[in-house]
């Protein structure tokens, strides 16, 4: 099944002129579904996976998925933040967060060294009426935002040494979960989504 599998999709990749960045997680070229070659190469896939093992004479996955662990895919730097983040957040944070959002503010933070507009320090929720315990969606003036921007400590020194700041991750409005974003001038980003207890850096990405 590998080789019939290799074969017929090298074929169509010699002479396929767009860009295929993986398979498995995300297909990205610069007309999806637009080109026939597209569509067979997306009907390859399809047929081997749900044709019979006899037929391919070895032993076929008992799921699509599995054979796709195979299809090795390491992000780089060049890549779009919304494949390299959701990788990230499915294989290292266990699915835990927003990688749109997140994907949001590295952009932000990327482009205009400043976190998303809906994002306040606890002095700007402070003045709008906020206090510890209270809730956002309880605050018309807060609806919508989060906490963000203020300086993080980095007291257990778990981090590089450097001048950190953070910022909540998938608020909601209510009560402020355990998941935030730690960012340095410097452009280091580190995920964490236990409260401080680990910290894991995000990839680089476009």
């Amino acid at each position: 099944m590998k080789s019939w599998l290799v074969q017929n999709v090298s074929i169509l990749l010699a002479d396929f002129p767009h860009s295929v960045k993986t398979i498995g997680y995300t297909l990205v070229t610069e007309n999806m579904f637009a080109s026939g070659q597209m569509q067979r190469l997306l009907l390859i896939l399809l047929l081997a996976f749900s044709v019979p093992a006899g037929a391919m004479g070895s032993s076929a996955p008992t799921t699509a998925s599995a054979s796709f662990k195979g299809i090795a895919f390491s992000p780089t730097a060049g890549d779009r933040c919304e494949i390299v983040l959701d990788i990230f957040n499915k294989k290292t944070l266990g699915g835990r967060i927003d990688p749109a959002q997140l994907s949001d503010i590295v952009r932000s933070l990327a482009r205009q060294q400043q976190l998303p507009g809906y994002f306040v320090t606890k002095r700007q929720a402070r003045e709008a009426g906020w206090s510890p315990g209270r809730y956002f969606s309880d605050i018309a003036a807060l609806r919508g935002k989060s906490i963000g921007g203020d300086r993080f400590g980095n007291f257990e020194r778990r981090l590089p040494q450097g001048q950190w700041k953070e910022a909540d991750l998938d608020y909601r409005g209510k009560k402020r979960n355990a998941k935030r974003l730690v960012f340095s001038q410097s452009g280091q980003q580190y995920v964490t989504v236990d409260h401080y207890e680990t910290f894991h850096k995000v990839p680089a990405c476009q």
